[in-house]
């Protein structure tokens, strides 16, 4: 049950953010605070999962009380009466686990505090040193061995579609490193990229690299971006890139790393170091055939438990089948992503994702799905996919060129 301590310097407003706690039996308020000194005295007495914080507070200013209740493994929500973004990005750095804006609907309060508790949880086992008790979150690495696979933009669906359904901290990296675009696709303004962490290899710490992680406002995700421009990709070593995937492991449920086509060092210690190896392919000759590659390549490394393939484009009117792709990379597939041109380039020309612009959409259905799975969970009944039926539609021509990549029998 998580416990949960008030800090509002307006009596008033305190009292009815108690009141609301108060309707939902999972959660303790175990006390309030009228200024930022009587909170961080109660952080320390009471030791509460998470500290609603209001950014009004008097006294020691929200942004101090946020870093040092975080020191102390309690997760912030921050408060505000208006949405300033500027102020949101300041707190986000400083550790708070989410920011609302008053009015603020009953179900996103008990959602934030959930997703709030069990980032407190996993926190404190680190600061107890109990971290080898604490599962592991889990990497989930996205790989194509084609560019214009759509690979960027379903991880990024994927990343939001885990923040959205899932109750624990979900976190995304992008590792292509020269031209990233996980950014552009969930629209971020970015203060800090992952080579900003270059400079800080020798002290980085969880509590650092919090800070260099952009949220996402519409799913709650936390994103570390790409380099604003290719000459800074040389800054990021493979040091870096495992003290940062380990650090987000410990942290986070689930880490999406977003990778580019060629195989540099960095990308193979993201695979090295994946639960999931995600292999995003299309019903092209040149996608099947430089997929088979890849997954002759992966599977010599790694378990083939561990590698997983994604069909994009599942319904395009080609030549190849699904289930000759299965067979030509002897496989079976992951997910089956429809083509639905019309929703992806809103959804990137907008910057919002298609799982929260569409979510009805057969494109969206069909990633929260893969959500789901990745989960291990079964789909909720509203959330069952009809794409079986389209699939059952596509021309059953097979020519010659994949039996070629197939080789003999």
């Amino acid at each position: 049950m998580p416990s949960v301590l008030v800090a509002d310097s307006i009596t008033e407003s305190r009292e009815n953010m108690k009141a609301i706690l108060r309707t939902e039996p999972s959660i303790e308020v175990v006390g309030d605070a009228r200024d930022g000194e009587e909170a961080l005295e109660l952080v320390r007495t009471l030791n509460p999962d998470v500290l609603i914080l209001d950014t009004n507070i008097t006294g020691v200013d929200a942004i101090e009380v946020t870093e040092r209740a975080m020191l102390s493994g309690t997760a912030v929500i921050a408060v505000a009466t208006h949405d300033d973004k500027q102020l949101m990005r300041q707190l986000m750095r400083a550790g708070a686990h989410d920011f609302l804006v008053k009015p603020i609907a009953r179900d996103d309060l008990i959602d934030a505090i959930n997703s709030a508790y069990h980032r407190a949880q996993r926190q404190r086992a680190m600061l107890a040193g109990a971290g080898d008790e604490v599962r592991e979150g889990q990497i989930i690495a996205m790989y194509s061995a084609k560019g214009g696979s759509g690979t960027t933009v379903i991880a990024c669906n994927l990343a939001v579609a885990l923040a959205k359904h899932y109750d624990g901290p979900v976190c995304m990296v992008d590792l292509n490193l020269q031209y990233g675009n996980v950014d552009m696709v969930l629209n971020l303004m970015s203060q800090y990229t992952i080579a900003s962490l270059a400079q800080r290899q020798s002290d980085l710490d969880l509590e650092v690299l919090e800070r260099h992680l952009t949220i996402h406002e519409d799913s709650g995700l936390r994103v570390l971006v790409a380099p604003s421009t290719p000459q800074y990709a040389e800054t990021v070593t493979v040091y870096l890139v495992e003290q940062v995937l380990s650090l987000l492991r410990k942290s986070y449920d689930y880490i999406i790393v977003d990778l580019p086509t060629i195989l540099e060092d960095y990308s193979m210690v993201a695979l090295d170091s994946a639960d999931h190896i995600m292999v995003v392919t299309e019903l092209d000759v040149l996608a099947v055939h430089n997929t088979r590659t890849a997954l002759e390549i992966l599977r010599q490394l790694y378990a083939p438990e561990r590698i997983k393939v994604v069909l994009n484009r599942a319904n395009s009117q080609f030549q190849i089948t699904p289930e000759k792709v299965e067979e030509a990379l002897n496989c079976t597939l992951l997910a089956r992503i429809p083509s639905d041109g019309r929703t992806v380039v809103s959804s990137v020309n907008n910057g919002i994702p298609f799982v929260l612009s569409h979510p009805q959409a057969e494109i969206s259905r069909a990633i929260i799905q893969m959500a789901y799975r990745v989960m291990g969970r079964e789909v909720p009944i509203g959330e069952v996919l009809s794409t079986q039926a389209q699939s059952q539609r596509r021309i059953p021509i097979i020519g010659p060129i994949i039996d070629f990549i197939m080789g003999p029998s």
